[in-house]
């Protein structure tokens, strides 16, 4: 258990990084609350098809070369993966 609460403000960012530089954030997990996080469709889009590519242990170059063609035929590459895997099943 920490020796201290959580303190209710920081004074500045420096503050900030300076607390949690010295201290576990699973120290005060029950003093913190939950925040409903919306992201951009952007970045929804880029973070889904960061999975994928994972899930596919594509290479760097292979990712460069999905995307590419991705734009060219402008469409996103978890779209353009999709299209290639019905295909060829």
């Amino acid at each position: 258990m920490p020796e201290n609460k959580l303190p209710e403000e920081f004074k500045s960012t420096d503050e900030i990084q300076d607390f949690w530089n010295t201290h576990s954030s699973a120290d005060y997990w029950d003093e913190m609350e939950d925040v409903d996080l919306q992201l951009s469709p952007a970045l929804q889009a880029k973070l889904e098809a960061k999975k994928l590519y994972r899930l596919l242990s594509l290479s760097s170059e292979q990712i460069a070369t999905i995307e590419s063609k991705a734009k060219i035929a402008k469409t996103n590459s978890k779209q353009l993966i999709s299209i290639w895997v019905l295909e060829h099943v």
